[in-house]
């Protein structure tokens, strides 16, 4: 088979499927893995709103139009506590005795 033709018994097709009525809980637990995801990118929250609320990120639009803002805001401040609990401000330098670490040859 060429390569960009498709094969219907292709075992590794992706299939996407779309799963409706959600639980609370449910949404939570979507929305709360796509934040993350990106909090680990580097994504600042007002970024991350901005994905939520684009229609081209489907599964975050989604429980956006289902839960709202203050929702999604509460998901993200957990998903940034989780992976960046501590900000550069609380940050400890440690310190260092008798000067210069480097050492003279």
């Amino acid at each position: 088979m060429p390569k960009n033709e498709c094969d219907p018994e292709d075992p590794l097709e992706l299939v996407g499927v779309e799963l409706p009525g959600a639980t609370e809980g449910e949404l939570h637990d979507m929305a709360l893995c796509f934040a993350e995801e990106f909090v680990r990118e580097g994504w600042d929250q007002e970024r991350l709103m901005w994905m939520f609320k684009n229609p081209v990120y489907q599964g975050p639009h989604l429980v956006w139009k289902q839960k709202g803002d203050e929702f999604v805001k509460k998901v993200i401040q957990e998903a940034v506590q989780m992976w960046r609990p501590l900000r550069t401000s609380q940050l400890v330098e440690p310190e260092t005795q008798g000067g210069s670490h480097a050492k003279s040859i």
